[in-house]
Order: structure tokens, then C-alpha cells, then sequence
């Protein structure tokens, strides 16, 4: 069912921006960044942090607290027994797998849902669920190391498209329209309207707000050939995306999802038959995730 948009909103002035920083210069609605997550990244980037640390942080946010245990019981990291207390979740854990999984899981709060969005907002947050799991799947597969960090990738990789569309109704109804016309798809149509496209916005907001490396690569170069086949982060979330979309769980923004860069998918190195295995268990994972994560 095509999807309609209000009627009385101001039209889109066309101007093209300059770029990200110019684009962010308007009467853009970004999202704030929560206290707790800034004291999450000053304690991750903190070579001298402890778990005791990380505990003292999450504790002060029940919420928080409650989904990284909720997490750690889901079958998304490998553990034994069942996780009764937060304590336990963060000596089980260890680290640095519960120090990615709450700051992705805090990472979700920046998304909030408006009663006036151009993005199916139920969609977007299915998508980026998916794509953190799948990514994470692929890294554990690829044995890339901190698989939580690619799970936090894919939860945060389209930060930048949620503000682009939801920071200038009209813009984004004009886009919305645009990218699902006779021979446009959304990265056309955004190199079209604004001379940028989601991933330059996502990875540019990233930098600016001093998230980790990592976190700034998955964002910012997941749709950029350069850094889908130089960079790991990039190249998982790349592959991630297309694959979460594929399997059914896509942005609803345009029909056309886009391909898999042949280059990425060989320096990964994972091959179709063992994708094929992981997916039974992939929908699992996504299914709980996105049960925890909603409650």
C-alpha cells in the first residue's frame, strides 16, 4: 500500500546543501546524546577501566541494566548458565562484550519516535536490530574479534538516515517520493536532493559526537567502496545491511535494496553455504533481540 504523507507542510525549498556540517547548520532536529552514554564511551575508551567501572555506570540506569542482562541471557553471546543478577552479566560477559552491548543498547534511545515521521520508524528499528545481529553473526563466523562491536555497528549504522528524513518533513517527503520513482533508488536520489547520501550524515554525526573508531567506519563507510574494501567495520555492515534487508527486514523507503560488493564479501570470507547455516539461527537471534530490546 503506497504510503501517504500530510498535505499541509511547508514545500522543500530545494536548496542543496554543502555537505553534512552544512546540512546540520539548519533547523535540524538531532538527536541529543544521553548522559549515560558519554560515560559509557569515556569508560570504554579508558585503557585503565575496569568491569567495576563499567558495573558503577550501567547500574545507575535500571533500564539499561535490565537489557544488558535480558541480552546476555538471549543466546546472542555464548554463555553458560543462566545470568540471574547484573553483576554476573558483566563478570560473565566480560568487558568488553558488555561494554559494546550497552552502548549499543543505549544507542537505540536516540531514535525516538515522533508523531509526524517519514520513515516507517517500526521498520527502521527492525532493520538496525537485524543488521547488528547479522553483522555480529558474520564477525563470530569470520573470527574477526569483539563481535559486540559489530552488533553495536549495525545497531547505530543508519543514525544518519533517521536524521536526514526526520530532521525536515518536506525534504523528506520530497526524498521519500524521489527515491521511489521509475529509475532512482534511496542513494541516488540522496546524491540527487542533498549531494551526499545517509552514511557520509551517519559517519560525519559519529566523529562529531567522538564515538569510537569503529562505530564512526560502520557508519560512515558502509555504503562507500573505498572503505567497504579496506576497512572491516565497514565491510561487515555493508554486507549486514544487505543481508538483513534481504531477509526481509528493509527500510520500506525504496524497492530497489541494492548488491553486495564482490571485494567485501571475498575479504571477509565467509562463503553462501555457511551464510546459508547461520541463517535459522540468525532469525532466531534477531526474534529474541528484537523481543528484549522492545520490552
Amino acid at each position: 500500500m503506497p504510503r501517504t504523507f500530510s498535505s499541509d507542510a511547508e514545500p522543500w525549498d530545494g536548496i542543496k546543501p554543502g555537505g553534512p556540517a552544512d546540512f546540520l547548520k539548519g533547523p535540524i532536529v538531532l538527536p541529543s546524546l544521553p548522559q549515560i552514554q558519554i560515560q559509557l564511551q569515556e569508560v570504554i575508551d579508558n585503557p585503565e577501566s575496569t568491569i567495576s567501572d563499567l558495573a558503577k555506570i550501567i547500574s545507575k540506569e535500571p533500564k539499561l541494566c535490565a537489557a544488558v542482562m535480558r541480552l546476555a541471557n538471549s543466546g546472542l553471546y555464548k554463555i553458560e548458565g543462566e545470568v540471574d543478577t547484573p553483576s554476573k552479566a558483566l563478570k560473565i560477559l566480560g568487558f568488553k562484550k558488555a561494554g559494546g552491548l550497552a552502548l549499543g543498547t543505549a544507542s537505540l534511545s536516540l531514535f525516538k519516535r515522533t508523531d509526524k515521521a517519514v520513515l516507517d520508524l517500526e521498520k527502521f528499528w527492525k532493520h538496525s536490530i537485524a543488521c547488528g545481529v547479522v553483522a555480529q553473526e558474520i564477525a563470530v563466523t569470520a573470527e574477526l574479534g569483539d563481535p559486540e562491536r559489530f552488533f553495536a555497528g549495525g545497531l547505530m549504522h543508519d543514525i544518519g538516515l533517521h536524521v536526514i528524513f526526520e530532521s525536515n518533513y518536506s525534504m523528506g517527503v520530497e526524498l521519500f517520493k524521489l527515491a521511489n520513482s521509475d529509475g532512482y533508488n534511496l542513494y541516488k536520489a540522496e546524491h540527487e536532493m542533498l549531494g551526499f547520501n545517509h552514511a557520509d550524515m551517519g559517519g560525519f554525526i559519529l566523529e562529531k559526537w567522538k564515538f569510537p573508531r569503529q562505530l564512526i567506519a560502520a557508519a560512515g563507510g558502509h555504503h562507500n567502496p573505498r572503505k567497504i574494501e579496506s576497512d572491516p567495520d565497514a565491510m561487515v555492515i555493508h554486507v549486514a545491511d544487505f543481508i538483513a534487508q534481504a531477509l526481509g527486514y528493509e527500510l520500506g523507503i525504496s524497492p530497489v535494496i541494492g548488491f553486495i560488493d564482490r571485494t567485501a564479501w571475498d575479504k571477509i570470507g565467509i562463503t553462501a553455504e555457511q551464510l546459508m547455516e547461520l541463517l535459522p539461527e540468525i532469525q532466531r537471534l534477531i526474534d529474541n533481540v528484537l523481543l528484549i530490546l522492545k520490552e
